[in-house]
């Protein structure tokens, strides 16, 4: 089992103690003493890994421990919700849409939505594991590099359908619904309609969401003429790096034969389905609403670790997941999904027979 997959799962079961310390009080405690256990081993991490890690990963491990140790505190907490609040407010155009929409002032546009309940236990889990995720993919990643793929290599080449739906399918829902108390303080409709944003979309939402997946294309290519402009090679690199990664035997070199045709139509959908949804469910229904439109962006993009030697990749990623929680915010997660996952579908089918 992957680290990953482990991962997965310890929040999940976090996730669903952290509901029920809502009716047993005592269950906050182990919620926690998992913070604390995480901050101490940081800790460590930082006094004793000199050997092993390289001053910037030990400077991410110290800083970890840190924070970690200060959102045990409830004042601590209060002014990060304050500080999220108004971050948000901004992020989501709120000085424009409250006074033009709802008559508000600019002030109270920005702060008129609340992000994070200090008071919150499932909440506090929440930023928990937004902030250990968001750190150990921060640890491995070269800031100071300019471009080298792969940075993480993916287990296997072509990518397989067993991990797909186990890791960006299945396993960040599971974890997105353990997080919103299914079962425990939420029951099945409340949790993927009313808290995750699993809601049927109008037409005017399938319309917004197909719009997404022209948006995502402009926005691939315009800043595709930035970084290939900027550093030489990126664009061969990339070329390399997706063929190695989307190729479906023969597909991509030679040419186009039924078989490779269904095999690369097999894989887009695969990818379409379970990163369209699994990450939309993940960023956009459940760490949103708890934390706000940037820090999800930029889990979403540092998640993508991947490009852990390409940091321009992983904020060309987060400026465009803050453009999908925009639209998330004035819609649903469904809107999302549909235009996340037709970008997939086009892309990845494509990347099959012309990387």
């Amino acid at each position: 089992m992957s680290p990953d997959m482990i991962f997965i799962i310890v929040c999940s079961i976090l996730g669903l103690i952290a509901h029920g310390s809502r009716k047993v009080a005592w269950l906050e405690w182990i919620i926690r003493s998992f913070i604390l256990l995480f901050a101490c081993g940081f800790a460590l991490s930082y006094g004793f890994g000199g050997s092993f890690d390289s001053p910037y990963t030990l400077a991410v491990n110290g800083s970890l421990s840190v924070i970690l140790f200060l959102i045990l505190f409830r004042p601590f907490r209060k002014m990060l919700s304050r500080v999220l609040t108004l971050l948000d407010g901004v992020v989501s155009l709120g000085a424009l849409t409250g006074p033009l929409r709802h008559k508000m002032t600019v002030w109270a546009s920005l702060v008129s939505l609340k992000i994070y309940q200090e008071d919150s236990i499932p909440h506090l889990n929440g930023l928990f594991c937004f902030i250990v995720c968001f750190g150990v993919y921060l640890a491995n990643t070269n800031l100071t590099s300019g471009f080298s793929l792969p940075g993480i290599p993916l287990p296997m080449m072509p990518l397989p359908l067993d991990q797909l739906f186990s890791y960006n399918g299945l396993g960040l829902i599971a974890v997105s619904a353990c997080g919103c108390g299914l079962l425990v303080s939420r029951r099945f409709r409340e949790t993927f309609v009313e808290r995750l944003g699993w809601r049927k979309p109008t037409l005017a939402q399938v319309g917004i969401g197909l719009g997404l997946v022209v948006f995502s294309f402009t926005y691939d290519w315009l800043w595709s003429l930035f970084t290939h402009a900027s550093t030489p090679g990126m664009a061969s690199q990339i070329s390399a790096y997706n063929s190695g990664t989307f190729s479906v035997g023969g597909a991509g070199g030679a040419g186009v034969n039924p078989e490779n045709l269904s095999a690369a139509l097999l894989l887009a959908i695969a990818t379409a389905l379970c990163a369209g949804i699994g990450e939309e469910t993940l960023i956009r229904g459940a760490f949103q609403p708890v934390l706000g439109i940037l820090p999800a962006a930029f889990l979403h993009g540092i998640m993508h670790g991947q490009f852990a030697q390409a940091p321009t990749l992983i904020l060309q990623v987060a400026i465009w997941s803050c453009c999908m929680g925009i639209a998330r915010r004035f819609t649903n997660t469904t809107t999302t999904i549909i235009g996340h996952a037709g970008y997939n579908l086009v892309t990845t089918f494509l990347f099959a027979f012309n990387p």
